[in-house]
């Protein structure tokens, strides 16, 4: 398993929703390979946020 900070830049951001695009567009049926890695890339998202939210990390600061 790889974990680790990871910065995305804008560049980044726009490649990985171009993919999105590319993979799950409207007239796309995507492979189940693609499918697999979305749900990777999601479930990594996800996890981060509860970490962000458990430690508070969030920008701003901790909301008590």
């Amino acid at each position: 398993m790889i974990h680790g900070m990871v910065n995305l830049t804008t560049k980044d951001l726009q490649t990985i929703l171009l993919w999105y695009e590319l993979a799950f567009g409207k007239n796309n049926k995507p492979t189940q390979a693609y499918t697999n890695t979305y749900t990777k890339i999601k479930a990594m998202a996800i996890s981060e946020k509860e970490e962000d939210e458990k430690y508070g990390r969030v920008s701003g600061g901790r909301k008590d």
